[in-house]
């Protein structure tokens, strides 16, 4: 017998029966439904020389479904629980595939024991890649036959690329986390004018701009919903971004720590941490460090130093972005910043957001982006931008851009 486990964030079962109905046409189908815990048997009988084969899929959801993972309550959010202490011992050749990959296993809502007996034929296979691929999931396996990625325990994604492996080994550069809307979005009839009015703006923009327009997406939080950073955490954070971006441009270490000294910074992550005192850099690294200037200049822009964000078809003016925080001493610069209102910084979210679905759809569907907008700029400010809102209370390290 040959096994696998599938998660998914989708509550689906009746498409897996559905799957298996179509392309197993031969097969006997045997369904117990016990609320949260299903199964469904399927057999395909041999004839007289060939061997019976059996697909088993045991099934089970959470009692409570969600986006994050913040109550054990169930033996499906115990056994997710376990999984992201698991995923956090190991390390990764690509750290923000597995920082996002935690945040798909926080958000899954069920749980697919799938067992082929004598094995995983080429007809289930067929089955097992259409149930992931439609649910949007992700297999945790172990090396056999079909599963070949990795000779240890290992993760594979929608597309059977390996996301992580005890080894630390990784395959993709990026992975989506998709959730439903339903789970946490403030619905349309509860938006406040404010929320309304924002959102209009915003998309008229986007149009005139020639950009992808999702009307279905949801609103912006209301200002009366929002807790923006103090001025103090964003002064920090601004310190913390020039130094770690400066090391991904290759300024040296002695001038670093320097530069540490005498601006007296001490608010790095732990990613940034790792970064500022690594004697040299990844080339992942290093990318991951420079495209922080973009992040900065959106934090520079809430802090009042810039005017505005300019339209996002080209970088930051690097230049310009270091010397408004580097040249000036830290307590000038201090005395020097006002913390834009709430709602300066939620409009700009709100249109960030929307781009960045844009740029997500378009990856997603081999395309240009609409507006000759620069996606890598795009995610940099939405990141910024949901730190500064507190977004689903996540630390620097953690952010996720959602879309």
């Amino acid at each position: 017998m040959e096994n696998c486990t599938i998660y998914s964030h989708n509550l689906e079962f009746e498409k897996v029966v559905q799957i298996v109905k179509n392309n197993l046409p031969k097969a006997k189908v045997e369904l117990n439904d016990g609320g949260l815990q299903k199964s469904l048997m399927a057999t395909i009988k041999g004839g007289f020389f060939g061997k019976t084969k059996t697909l088993k899929i045991n099934y089970r959801q959470r009692q409570n479904p969600s986006y994050k993972l913040d109550k054990v309550e169930c033996g499906l959010t115990q056994n997710l629980a376990g999984m992201v202490n698991f995923i956090q011992s190991l390390s990764s050749q690509n750290e923000k595939v597995k920082s996002k990959f935690l945040h798909k296993v926080m958000a899954a809502n069920c749980e697919m024991a799938f067992m082929a007996e004598p094995g995983t034929n080429k007809e289930f296979e067929s089955v097992l890649q259409k149930i992931v691929a439609e649910l949007d999931a992700f297999i945790f396996a172990q090396p056999n036959s079909f599963f070949q990625k990795s000779a240890t325990q290992h993760f594979v994604d929608k597309h059977f690329n390996l996301i992580l492996d005890t080894n630390g080994n990784c395959e993709i550069n990026d992975i989506t986390v998709n959730v439903n809307a339903k789970y946490h979005d403030q619905p349309a009839e509860n938006y406040t004018p404010a929320q309304k009015e924002r959102k209009a703006k915003t998309e008229s923009f986007l149009e005139s701009k020639g950009i992808k327009v999702n009307k279905n997406l949801p609103a912006a939080p209301d200002v009366s919903a929002t807790k923006i950073r103090t001025v103090q955490a964003v002064i920090d954070r601004a310190y913390a971004l020039l130094l770690i971006a400066a090391k991904g441009e290759g300024v040296e270490q002695e001038h670093l720590t320097r530069t540490v000294q005498e601006k007296n910074i001490h608010s790095f992550s732990p990613k940034e941490t790792h970064i500022f005192q690594a004697a040299a850099l990844s080339q992942q690294e290093q990318a991951y460090a420079t495209w922080r200037y973009e992040s900065l200049y959106t934090i520079l822009w809430a802090l009042g130093k810039m005017d505005n964000l300019k339209y996002p078809n080209e970088i930051c003016d690097v230049e310009a972005v270091v010397g408004q925080i580097f040249t000036p001493s830290r307590e000038d610069f201090t005395a020097s910043v006002t913390l834009r209102s709430a709602e300066e910084i939620l409009a700009e979210l709100d249109k960030t957001y929307r781009m960045n679905w844009a740029c997500v759809d378009a990856r997603i569907k081999g395309q240009a982006v609409g507006g000759n907008i620069n996606p890598s700029v795009i995610y940099e400010r939405h990141y910024a931008l949901n730190w500064l809102t507190n977004y689903q209370n996540q630390d620097w390290d953690e952010v996720q851009t959602n879309t």
